[in-house]
């Protein structure tokens, strides 16, 4: 984690921090300013103490051992609970104030103002900028850390303390220039106020006395240090109270269109998007064509080079749509928001280059997937919406287009590029055909296919040559609800979905939830990536989901989805029109959805949804989604029906 100030981290990431201590994985948390105010080192060593405090509740270990390291002939403070694999390193970099307005901050240290700023400590070090982004580039290479959580880095959310937002911006720069490339989540701070409350009362609960441990060293409470606080600054409880946070993809393939609809052309112009060259987002970060890589000059042009690695070609291209530069912006004026470059179209629409984004400068763009085709006469699918499904059931790693029509089994084999051939007959399966689910239930590393009848649910396994068996009783006539049929998806090894109960699971029968509305939708997944069963269900304010990992807690839904400026993100709750799969590879589900004419997902972050963001627009509004791995890269693709043909995208 890359932080700005020592409480950062337990207001605004949790459950995520909590989880990430308990997991075991190990966890390394830099601090990259003292967040002394304008006071000395004790004032920032007692918030030191309260970190400790906290880390050490939360891992059931406090025996710290802290001494003085140093990284890029820099020296910083360093405290570990080596058997809980826990570090904390605080950097102690001036606290800069809310607008950066204090002597020697990270924002005059940004926009030239200062060349160099000595550290808050009882051991000092002076940084200048690039010495702060090798420090931490340092940090990064020595930790290889699978995920980085740091702050707000785009100034666009309303109003956030500038520390914030230029140690978020740090997070890429420094990132950028290493040959790593970990998931990396960016957390809202102040301006989280503005949103509604999407944290469980239980989980609140949970998380409070954590960071109450810290109030208790850092802040003046009803505890002294050692004890948790109970009565801290009700602002804190507010934050406490929110978790929003976006990414930045992984993945993605497709041409890259500007606001004004225009798409990027390989010399760095904006032309039309049917002659623009498509956009690989690859695994190194960076956006390559089949000649090379985007290159960001010194002076923010753009063109294409071949791909090199460097710090000019890496992007990072967030879920909100912008695509930040990781090479640090020229110091200049006017940087108290706006601490990065991003992709920025001129003026004119006639060409983009990479300039200086934040609060009032902050473009977005769309990667928008090619579309292919296959006519529906070719398919010979007789039926659409929720009773069709993509899954691999021929065996060859490729999704086929499957149905059950008058109790055949039936598939369109993929041939891998979004097109299929004529449906072939796999087996007999008497089930509700607006049921049919597919996936892994015996273990033996092949797709099966389930589905409800009136006794129960019936699965017709690979390894038995897709003869149907009965598989377990759930879901029967007896359990029937509102989506009962709708609701079923694989997921470990169960069949899952809503029943007259709850939530519910197959073969063991166990009951996940009681909390889902009767009426509403229901998708069962695994949002987090431990290979438990989670769910999400419709509701007034948009899905809700609740995660098996937090059971023993609550198994009431939460509000996921995205909020800016306190509007909340929406899906159709039409189970036709929605899906639930992992779309980049990273383990956890995410939520896809026809909105309009096109579809969008947004990306699951293990406790909660980011923003929505375009996958592909269609020549006219789809009437059903479909996810599943069409190229066998071990991703979710997304294909459509559009009434004459159906339409893939494989990204």
């Amino acid at each position: 984690m890359l932080i700005a100030h020592e409480d950062d981290d337990l207001l605004f990431m949790e459950p995520d921090l909590i989880e990430a201590v308990q997991r075991g994985r190990g966890v390394t948390s830099v601090y990259v300013t003292a967040g002394n105010g304008t006071k000395g080192t004790a004032a920032a060593n007692i918030r030191y103490e309260g970190d400790k405090e906290a880390y050490g509740a939360a891992a059931g270990d406090t025996s710290w051992q802290c001494g003085w390291i140093e990284i890029d002939q820099h020296v910083a403070q360093h405290c570990r609970l080596e058997a809980e694999n826990i570090s904390l390193v605080f950097l102690a970099y001036p606290d800069g104030g809310e607008e950066g307005q204090y002597p020697g901050s990270l924002l005059e240290l940004w926009n030239g103002t200062v060349k160099t700023s000595t550290t808050v400590a009882d051991r000092t070090a002076t940084y200048d900028q690039p010495g702060l982004i090798d420090t931490v580039g340092e940090i990064m290479h020595d930790v290889q850390p699978r995920v980085i959580r740091t702050l707000d880095v785009t100034s666009n959310h309303g109003h956030d303390h500038v520390d914030h937002e230029i140690v978020g911006a740090l997070a890429l720069m420094s990132l950028g220039t290493l040959d790593q490339h970990p998931t990396v989540i960016a957390y809202r701070g102040y301006d989280i106020d503005n949103e509604a409350p999407n944290k469980a009362p239980a989980i609140f609960n949970f998380v409070r006395p954590i960071i109450g441990r810290y109030e208790a060293c850092a802040a003046k409470c009803n505890a002294s240090c050692g004890g948790s606080c109970t009565d801290f600054e009700s602002l804190h409880d507010d934050y406490l109270q929110r978790r929003y946070a976006f990414g930045f993809r992984r993945a993605g393939t497709g041409v890259l269109a500007a606001e004004s609809g225009a798409c990027l052309l390989a010399d760095g112009s904006l032309g039309a998007c049917a002659t623009a060259p498509v956009w690989s987002l690859d695994a190194s970060g960076e956006l390559a064509t089949t000649t090379g890589c985007l290159t960001v000059a010194t002076d923010g042009s753009l063109g294409v080079a071949a791909c090199t690695g460097t710090s000019a070609q890496r992007v990072f291209f967030d879920d909100e749509g912008h695509v930040w530069s990781a090479q640090p912006p020229a110091p200049q004026a006017d940087m108290e928001f706006a601490h990065l470059d991003c992709l920025t179209p001129s003026e004119d629409g006639a060409t983009a280059s990479a300039a200086l984004c934040g609060q009032d400068q902050a473009p977005t763009w769309q990667l928008l997937a090619p579309l292919v085709t296959t006519p529906r006469a070719t398919l010979q699918l007789a039926t659409t919406g929720r009773s069709v499904r993509l899954g691999d059931l021929t065996g060859d790693g490729l999704a086929d287009l499957c149905s059950v029509i008058a109790g055949e089994l039936e598939c369109s084999p993929g041939d891998g590029t979004g097109q299929f051939g004529a449906a072939v007959a796999i087996g007999s399966l008497a089930i509700d055909p607006g049921s049919l689910a597919i996936g892994d239930v015996d273990g033996d590393g092949r797709p099966d296919a389930c589905g409800r009848a009136s006794t129960g649910t019936i699965c017709a396994l690979a390894s038995n040559g897709f003869a149907a068996v009965a598989f377990a009783p759930t879901f029967g006539d007896g359990d029937v609800r509102a989506d009962t049929a709708a609701s079923l998806q694989v997921v470990a090894d169960q069949v899952c979905g809503a029943d007259a109960s709850g939530v519910v699971c197959a073969p063991s029968g166990t009951t996940l939830s009681t909390w889902p509305d009767p009426d509403a939708t229901v998708w069962p997944a695994d949002l987090d990536g431990d290979s438990a069963v989670d769910w999400c269900a419709s509701g007034s304010a948009g899905p809700a989901c609740g995660l098996a990992s937090e059971s023993g807690m609550t198994t009431d839904g939460v509000p996921w989805m995205y909020s800016n400026g306190g509007v909340p993100e929406t899906v159709p709750s039409d189970p036709a029109l929605t899906a639930v799969a992992d779309i980049d590879g990273d383990g956890n589900a995410d939520l896809c959805a026809v909105i309009d004419s096109g579809v969008q997902c947004a990306r699951g972050q293990a406790h909660g949804f980011g923003p929505l963001a375009s996958v592909f627009e269609a020549p006219a509004p789809p009437v059903a989604l479909w996810l599943g791995d069409v190229n066998g890269d071990g991703r979710a693709d997304a294909c459509v029906d559009l009434g004459s043909s159906i339409a893939c995208a494989v990204y």
